[in-house]
Order: structure tokens, then sequence, then C-alpha cells
């Protein structure tokens, strides 16, 4: 049993945490490698399942996504024609994801977790030598249809778990011909608020938010994202991509601990 003292500092973890995500998800994405498995510690022994978990964090961390996308409006004229079924494809992924969720046992879920854990890692370490990669491609195979059909596959897997997702959508708009990384950013962002927020509909429809984690982790998140984007510009990226992989990778190694260690 744990003592306290170690609940205590488990839900005083938690506003850090979430503040922290807040500022990762603005300057490098990643967020979610601490915040969800803050949340985890925090609910602990409160009978709250893993899957219950893992929506508050989805919907506390939704907001920050959605004001992101008038940052980079500016950057979507180019591709006005392919947002509506970007938005389509996204939703109906999202939606999937969501459903799949939410009739996962937490007990399977957390058997998955640390799988998950460590594909977002894995994809987020590969992220930046695939972008360069995409690049050098030049003139990428250009099918809308293959765009629409792999933002489906995408959007299922951000509204199933959502860490990592927004390296996978990166490379798919490199694969498919975006190459501009103002542009990748800008319908990053608009596919994210579409898949994220139809899952967070799912999420709260099903009951499965704890609403007093999560406003809490969205307030603080959004002062972390904030922060984070006023000072961004001081952040030496290659580090915090570091530290960013390196938190995703021992956050992978505590959960492969914790489903399949000794008991």
């Amino acid at each position: 049993m744990d003592s306290p003292i170690l609940h205590t500092l488990q839900l005083a973890w938690l506003p850090v945490a979430s503040f922290l995500a807040g500022g990762l998800n603005t300057v490098a994405g990643g967020g979610s490698f601490l915040s969800l498995p803050a949340l985890l510690s925090a609910m602990k022994g409160s009978g709250t399942s893993s899957v219950t978990a893992s929506a508050t964090n989805t919907v506390a961390l939704w907001p920050g996504q959605l004001t992101s996308v008038f940052a980079y409006r500016d950057n979507l004229s180019r591709h006005a024609k392919r947002l509506l079924p970007l938005g389509i494809a996204s939703l109906i992924g999202g939606l999937v994801g969501a459903w799949l969720l939410v009739i996962t046992p937490s007990s399977r879920f957390l058997f998955l977790l640390p799988w998950l854990l460590l594909f977002a890692a894995v994809m987020f370490v590969l992220s930046e030598p695939l972008g360069r990669w995409i690049a050098t491609r030049g003139n990428a195979a250009r099918s809308d249809l293959w765009l629409i059909v792999g933002m489906v596959v995408v959007s299922a897997y951000v509204g199933y778990f959502g860490a990592g997702g927004g390296f996978l959508v990166m490379a798919l708009f490199g694969l498919c011909g975006v190459t501009d990384i103002h542009e990748m950013n800008a319908l990053k962002v608009v596919t994210a608020v579409v898949s994220i927020g139809i899952a967070v509909a799912v999420f709260v429809y099903s009951g499965r938010v704890v609403w007093s984690y999560c406003w809490q982790m969205a307030i603080l998140a959004g002062i972390g994202g904030y922060v984070a984007a006023r000072y961004s510009k001081r952040v030496n990226p290659k580090l915090m991509r570091r530290i960013v992989a390196s938190v995703g990778f021992v956050t992978a190694a505590y959960f492969f601990w914790r489903a399949y260690g000794p008991r």
C-alpha cells in the first residue's frame, strides 16, 4: 500500500506535469509522456480505470490544440480544398479510435500502454531524420486518396491514444507531397483539433472524464503552452527533443516493468 506521503507527492506532481506537458506540446510535442503517467499515479487507489485516466488526459490537453489553429491560419490558404476531406477523414478516424478506447477493458489497456508509449517514443526519435529524408524527395506522391486513407488510420490512433500522433501526421503529409514545414504544422493542428475533438465528445458523452482532475490539468497545460510559446525561441530545440525522447523511453520502461514485471 502507498504511504500518505507518497500519495501527496503524486498529487503534487500532477499540476507540475500538466504545466510542463502544455509547454512540451507547444515546443516539441510529447506532452502526454509526462501528463498521463502523472495522472495515473494521482488516481491510483481511487478505483478509476486506466481508460478513464487516458480519456481525461486527452480532454485536458485538447484546448491547447484548439488555440494553436489561430496561429497557423495564414499557412492554410494553399490547402483550402483539402481541409474539408481531411477534416472528414480526421473525424471518422478519431471517432473510431475513441470508440475503441471506450470499449477496451482497463486491464488490457494497461498491458497495451507500454507498447503505445514505446511506439510514440520511437516515432518521436525517427520524426526528425524522416523529415529530412522526405525533404530530399522533392515531389512526393501527391495522391489525395492515399492522404485521406492515411489520415483515417492515423486519426484512429490519435483518438485511441494520441501520444506520438502528431509525428505520424507530419510523416504522412510529407509522404503525400506537403513539404513546407509551416504548412505541415498548420494541417497537423487542424486535423488534431478535429480528431481529438470528436474523441473528447465521445469521452464526455460516455462519462469517461474525471472533471476534478481535468479542469486543473487543462488550465495548467494552457498556461504552460502560453509560456512556452512566448519563450520557445530561447530553448535549444535539439536539447528539448533529447529530453522528450528520454522521458518517453523512461516512461515506457516503467510501464513495461509495471505490466510485465515480477508480482
